[in-house]
């Protein structure tokens, strides 16, 4: 059995492309497993609410597919890093029956108004969740603003997964920084590129703030059962990592 993770765009194609929505459809008749990353929910979120009303019932198929496959959400992205290298990490207190509910609050409601009704509703944990769109713009200005500012630093001064590594400190001890390199190679080898990117002119956060997306789901690849689904090519970004070889394009499923 195969396990896949599945990234944003590979899900919104679920809801828009009957040919890939019959790939992923053929991938479960088969037997596979799909695991749901909350940077994904996330992204998929904001896209419920600029779409408004206009686009609600394309995005509640994509949140009724999200719903089948709810009891599969995975950790955060550090808290997962943590786990993985043995140094506990978690901030913020969101769990995975919080996602579950957010998931539900799109996949129950009957149109966009609903929607915003139903986050109201005693228990909800996402009464500003029309909020969304603004939440994220500004998560990702701060972290580029992070990558932009390491760009202006001189190639070769820092070790992204090294400095990374340094985050994880607890009691005065922190990961080993090239087994720590080795465990998240392709997020780092990809972060490492952008930030080369950045140095030589590029400006990913209004050409391609996707790359923030990417870069998080990257770090699930530590987990050697998991397969980056996705409809991009990371070919030219990711070239050394052996985890490459698990990132599968949603086109090559049978």
């Amino acid at each position: 059995m195969r396990t896949f993770l599945p990234d944003t765009n590979a899900i919104i194609d679920y809801g828009r492309n009957r040919d890939r929505k019959a790939k992923l459809d053929g991938a479960v008749a088969a037997g596979s497993k799909f695991v749901i990353a909350p940077p994904t929910l996330t992204e998929l979120t904001v896209g419920v609410v600029k779409g408004s009303t206009t686009h609600f019932a394309q995005n509640k198929a994509i949140f009724e597919w999200l719903k089948a496959h709810s009891a599969n959400i995975l950790e955060p992205p550090r808290p997962f890093m943590g786990q993985v290298s043995g140094f506990p990490s978690r901030r913020g207190n969101v769990t995975s029956a919080h996602h579950e509910q957010r998931i539900e609050l799109v996949a129950g409601a009957a149109d966009y108004a609903d929607f915003l009704k139903r986050k109201n509703a005693p228990g909800s944990v996402w009464s500003d969740i029309e909020q969304s769109a603004v939440v994220h713009k500004q998560m990702l200005d701060n972290e580029f603003a992070v990558l932009s500012a390491l760009a202006k630093k001189a190639p070769g001064s820092f070790d992204l997964a090294t400095e990374f590594s340094k985050t994880f400190e607890i009691g005065g001890q922190s990961p080993d920084p090239k087994i720590f390199k080795d465990l998240f190679s392709a997020a780092f080898e990809y972060g490492e590129v952008t930030i080369a990117k950045i140095r030589a002119g590029a400006n990913p956060r209004k050409n391609d703030q996707g790359r923030y997306g990417d870069f998080q789901l990257l770090f699930y690849l530590a987990e050697p059962d998991i397969e980056l689904l996705t409809s991009e090519d990371f070919s030219r970004d990711i070239t050394h990592s052996p985890q490459r070889s698990r990132i599968v394009k949603v086109d090559s499923l049978p």
